[in-house]
């Protein structure tokens, strides 16, 4: 053995062996970012190098197909099917549109049809006044829908995806900041609002809502719970997908995309992350995996 050559090696076999690992990772556009400075906190502290790309996640699952990532994260439509059998997934996070009022409105729940008449054009029913809805008292209450908006959400298309059967918005809907909205039901008593987050004024009231076209069809609130089983209807989840038989070699950074740093940064950009039950299930299956 050449000891010489073995000594002048000696420091690029250490560079090597402490090289971080390199994981690559391809999230859907609508969450990418949420997760990138937890990972690389985490990164940080395990010598993992994450490699995070935001993109569709159509492409995102091209991707993974031809082994050119680790790991998806994808958003799955309602009525879409989720590749279960081509990918090992676990659930992760969930995007929801919440309909609001003001808190003296007496109506509490409503179903996705009735939603379509208030706020969409060409559908079932139509719905101009809050007497059409059966309201006592408010029967000449002319409804006053309005829809906020956001560069960062896509709250408004998933209301429409959810509700609308003929597609298109009625031209009275008013549009408004989502900073907005919020003042705008309180201060008057007839509007009705669809809002990307559970508002914070005690004097706004979210209402229920039934996916049901049955009036005695169960109408749920946008709880984690309601939407993380489906009983809420308006809702985009969200999937971590990966190859099976790269499960041993992902299975710490699963646990880290469910521990509680990434669900507290989903949280704060206006996202559901999965109950807290549910997450501490899951991480407890990884373990015994």
């Amino acid at each position: 053995m050449d000891f010489g050559k073995t000594l002048l090696l000696l420091p690029l076999m250490l560079m090597v062996s402490v090289q971080a690992e390199e994981i690559r990772i391809a999230a859907s556009d609508l969450l990418a970012e949420y997760i990138q400075t937890p990972l690389d906190a985490y990164g940080d502290e395990q010598e993992v190098e994450f490699v995070i790309d935001s993109i569709g996640s159509i492409p995102a699952l091209d991707r993974l197909r031809a082994d050119e990532i680790d790991l998806a994260i994808i958003a799955v439509p309602e009525g879409s099917e989720v590749p279960r059998e081509e990918f090992s997934i676990y659930p992760f996070a969930y995007d929801a549109a919440v309909v609001a009022v003001n808190e003296s409105n007496p109506i509490d729940e409503i179903s996705l049809s009735h939603l379509g008449g208030i706020f969409g054009a060409n559908e079932e029913f139509n719905f101009n006044t809050w007497g059409d809805l059966g309201l006592s008292g408010w029967g000449n209450r002319n409804i006053k829908p309005i829809a906020g908006t956001s560069e960062e959400s896509i709250t408004l298309e998933l209301f429409k995806y959810s509700v609308f059967k003929g597609g298109a918005m009625k031209a009275s809907v008013g549009m408004a900041k989502n900073s907005e909205v919020e003042d705008i039901l309180r201060t008057d008593a007839a509007s009705i609002a669809i809002l990307s987050r559970m508002p914070k004024m005690s004097s706004v009231k979210v209402l229920m809502v039934s996916s049901g076209a049955d009036s005695d069809a169960p109408a749920f609130g946008p709880t984690d719970d309601n939407v993380h089983y489906g009983d809420y209807p308006i809702r985009l989840a969200f999937y971590i997908a990966f190859n099976q038989r790269n499960e041993t070699r992902l299975r710490a950074v699963i646990r880290e995309l469910l521990d509680d740093q990434v669900a507290e940064s989903l949280r704060s950009h206006d996202l559901i992350a999965l109950p807290d039950t549910v997450r501490r299930k899951l991480l407890i299956d990884l373990d015994l995996e």
